[in-house]
């Protein structure tokens, strides 16, 4: 016996790993994120957002191309059983070889005609056999539980062939497994052996298969450095072989000039350069849409490397120079531009040579004093050119840096007005301007390869957008000012924020004077938001923030004055501008007249919905209460009030994991709660609204989900969805790529379908438990998986919970939440529960709102908290109290 057990001290287990259904959230949740990333919809990997084309060109395992079509495994085809009794299925064949390596060091190799796919990544393996071989894809750690999406599960098949194993070793001829196995050595080899062991262990306990049959993968593992791999990929045999990035771009260019009003807004010149793209050579075409889809600046092209374009690419860069489509270094004169291009190496070495302290290791020191230094003019110098330091740091970082390339900026703002006339429908905060359109072309991709699908509905284009040629660049100006505001906020830069600000305020006021705008208050009102006004008056909102951040309240307060005096954009916006005025007028200029004025034309004002009033209101009931302003007391007791009643609120308490810095969301210590004797020692990390479910699964609620409000308005989409994509409303449907109608976030989405949602909410009102689940049923099996912005299909583990749940909530209830959120659904998608428990024994449900310590109520969320009450709910707010280790022991 040990020590410990001697002494009569229970040892508790933190593992994170006893069980997954366990653990709520892995400890890496707890640590920063890096770059956002996005999964490719065909193999399921993360990669970072600026390179999902390059990861699905070059590395995705499971793209195939044949003959410049996309082709890719079908998961809906009929699975075939194998002799072991577990499913195989028949994958698609190619006719060549290829080695792809990812960022994060795995090699995928990847063959035809009785050969086998082998990717190994440190402990993992995956091994598809092609032409009627079988496949087997997983975790060596634990294939069973595996955390593959719904699209790559269907493919996790088992590898139980000898014959089909030999072919591991087949002929490949590759340099970069060659280079590989010579700087590996033997200490690699030693690490393949135990990782082979231990596939070969886990795949005879998983699997129940006989150990001859891995004889080969155990002498020969696939990752083996003596595999050579032919090194001919798709696009070599073919020169003229079209990528899936080419394809779409030209789809982009098509669909948006075959329509007569959006080809109306390019003039020859315009089009002179969509001709000139068409007649470039394929190599030409694919150079210039991958450069496109870079952010726009010079760029080494000694640096610029795609293999399936050509291995030398100044050729091909020579063509898109000569046809007006690339600068090249000639026409670099921007000092600050040039020293961008060198890395921080050759930066310091440019600095000794023109005796600059390097002391910096940053690049931007480094750039920066070299900025300073060209602004230095030569005592001695004789002649004038050569007084200009600059000049003669450019020609050195010209010399250093070699050949170089930049998009031209006419032919580019064209093919980026053509990728704004296509996507007008993505939100405003996407940065496809900086991403070059990319976003789009992703889209297709995924509608093109099978993985993404978008309900059916009827493009009913009605309404002229834009007026003209210049008017369209005066949009997308607008938008590249408001994406350079952003982003400067975003970055903490606030002083060059404010100077981005102050330049488009003065833009949009030189607009209002020299040009007529009226028809843009013409338009209905979810087409304004794609107007040059509406631009601008994101800007000057966002300017607001800005001002205040500088402290600079008097000019906030004007500029918000300003705003509110107009009606036509960004009415949405207006409860929030008022409460703010109020707050400035109140707290930073002192001044509580101007304040109460604020406050009640805030109240009165129609466009303001009732979460900023409440706002307002509880801001008034502060100062009246306050002795301070006692002689305003008379004019705020004739304010309009707000009335809504308080909920239960209980309290529980859960041990607080401790974190560095003690900031962030808070972590709970949660017992787990699996019978077995190992675990009963072993505890969990969870968020704290897991330490809820948790509570109320032992108050006999068998069913929770923390969905917030994607809950209800997954319920909300299924419930109404024929109505959401109703056809015969003009405009709300303008290209095939929309998760939902362009009105659904403003008052004409109730507007225009108010007959059919009463309907549906009379219908819902008196409609049985049986008629709910139907109605459910019929939308999930018809639409499940298409993308819709209201839907998170992945928020109910199943059909027959999201039924449960519906009956346990009855018609009338959600009758009445329907109706709500359809007349604003755009205010009432924030504020509900978190929690949503029931009981399937009983029928009985109670929506839960989650407070952790130091956090307290919005005003959103005591008016949907109020709501809910009075339809029938049972509702309440669960406050955790945090309690240390050594009160928990002592309890």
């Amino acid at each position: 016996m040990t020590d410990s057990t001697k002494s009569g001290k229970v040892r508790r287990s933190l593992s994170l790993s006893r069980k997954k259904a366990a653990v709520s959230a892995p400890i890496t949740s707890l640590f920063s994120s890096g770059p956002p990333k996005l999964t490719c919809p065909l193999c399921q990997e993360r990669n970072p957002r600026l390179k999902i084309n390059e990861h699905i060109d070059t590395q995705c395992p499971n793209f195939h191309r044949r003959n410049g079509s996309v082709s890719v495994r079908d998961d809906d085809d009929d699975d075939e059983q194998s002799p072991t009794g577990r499913k195989i299925k028949e994958t698609e064949t190619s006719s060549d070889f290829k080695q792809q390596q990812t960022r994060d060091g795995t090699t995928v190799i990847t063959g035809t005609d009785d050969n086998v796919i082998v990717t190994g990544i440190d402990d993992n393996v995956i091994v598809t056999g092609i032409d009627d071989k079988v496949c087997h894809k997983g975790n060596i750690q634990d294939f069973r539980d595996s955390d593959l999406q719904p699209a790559a599960t269907n493919r996790i098949d088992l590898c139980c062939d000898q014959n089909h194993c030999e072919t591991v070793k087949s002929d490949f001829n590759s340099s970069k497994l060659s280079k590989r196995k010579r700087s590996t050595g033997s200490a690699k080899n030693a690490k393949h052996e135990s990782i082979n062991k231990a596939v070969k262990t886990e795949l005879l306990t998983t699997a129940e298969i006989n150990p001859e049959e891995l004889s080969t993968l155990e002498s020969n593992p696939p990752w083996s450095c003596d595999l050579p791999v032919e090194s001919n990929p798709p696009w070599s045999c073919d020169p003229a072989w079209v990528p899936y990035y080419l394809q779409n771009f030209r789809t982009v260019l098509e669909t948006v000039l075959e329509n007569e009003d959006d080809a109306a807004l390019f003039n020859q010149e315009d089009l002179s350069y969509v001709h000139a793209f068409n007649k470039l050579s394929v190599s030409g075409q694919k150079l210039y849409v991958r450069l496109f889809q870079r952010k726009l600046k010079w760029l080494q092209l000694s640096k610029v490397s795609y293999e399936e374009i050509n291995n030398d690419l100044v050729p091909t860069a020579q063509e898109l120079i000569q046809a007006g489509f690339l600068h090249n270094e000639s026409d670099l004169e921007d000092l600050e531009e040039a020293l961008d291009l060198l890395l921080a190496p050759d930066l310091k070495a440019l600095s000794k040579t023109f005796h600059l302290s390097s002391s910096g290791s940053h690049k931007q020191q480094l750039i920066d004093g070299l900025l300073r230094l060209s602004k230095q003019k030569c005592m001695f110098s004789l002649s004038s050119a050569q007084s200009n330091i600059g000049a003669v740091i450019l020609r050195r970082v010209k010399q250093m840096a070699g050949s170089c390339v930049r998009l031209c900026r006419s032919p580019r703002s064209v093919f980026c007005r053509l990728l704004l006339l296509f996507s007008l429908t993505d939100p405003e905060e996407e940065e496809e301007n900086a991403a070059g359109g990319q976003n789009q072309l992703y889209t297709i991709l995924l509608v093109n390869s099978g993985r993404l699908a978008f309900p059916c509905y009827t493009v009913q284009r009605e309404t002229k957008l834009f007026q003209d040629r210049e008017d369209l660049i005066r949009y997308e100006g607008a938008m590249r000012a408001l994406l350079d505001v952003t982003l400067a906020m975003q970055g903490g830069q606030w002083e060059k924020a404010l100077e981005l600000y102050c330049a488009a305020r003065g833009v949009w006021q030189e607009l209002q004077k020299s040009h007529n705008l009226s028809y843009q208050e013409k338009l209905p009102l979810f087409l304004r938001r794609f107007t040059t006004g509406w631009a601008y008056a994101l800007i000057l909102s966002r300017g607001v923030e800005i001002l205040q951040r500088l402290r600079r309240y008097q000019e906030a307060v004007e500029e918000l004055q300003s705003l509110l005096l107009q009606s036509v954009y960004c009415g949405q916006s207006r409860g929030r501008w008022w409460d703010r005025l109020a707050l400035n007028l109140h707290q930073h200029l002192k001044n509580p007249q101007k304040a109460i004025y604020a406050i009640r034309d805030g109240l009165l004002d129609p466009q303001v919905h009732t979460g900023h009033k409440l706002s307002l209101h509880l801001r008034a009931t502060r100062m009246k209460v306050s002795p301070t302003y006692k002689k305003y007391h008379r004019q705020l007791e004739q304010l309009p009030t707000i009335q809504f009643q308080d909920v239960k609120h209980v309290t529980i308490q859960g041990q607080l994991f401790p974190h560095e810095g003690g900031m962030g969301k808070s972590r709970f210590i949660l017992p787990a709660t699996e019978d077995s004797e190992e675990n009963e020692r072993a505890t969990v990390i969870c968020p704290v609204e897991d330490l809820c479910l948790s509570h109320y699964r032992q108050q006999g609620f068998d069913q929770g989900i923390h969905g917030e409000g994607s809950t209800f308005s997954t319920l909300f989409a299924l419930l109404l969805w024929d109505i959401i994509f109703m056809d015969g409303i003009p405009d709300v449907f303008r290209n095939p790529y929309q998760p939902c109608p362009l009105d659904l976030h403003t008052d004409s989405f109730y507007e225009n379908r108010m007959e059919a949602i009463e309907c549906r909410v009379e219908l819902l009102s008196n409609s049985s438990v049986e008629t709910l689940k139907d109605m459910l049923e019929d939308v999930w099996n018809a639409q499940h998986g298409k993308v819709c912005s209201l839907i998170d299909w992945e928020r109910f583990s199943s059909l027959h919970q999201a039924q449960t749940l519906v009956a346990c909530m009855g018609g009338a209830f959600l009758s009445g939440v329907i109706a709500r959120m359809a007349k604003n659904y755009r205010h009432c998608r924030g504020g509900l529960p978190d929690l949503v428990v029931w009981s399937t024994l009983n029928n009985s449900y109670k929506l839960v709102e989650v407070k952790g310590p130091n956090d307290r109520l919005s005003q959103k969320q005591q008016i949907w908290l109020d709501e809910l009450q009075k339809l029938g709910a049972d509702v309440e707010v669960c406050h955790v109290e945090a309690t240390g280790a050594k009160r928990s022991r002592l309890e």
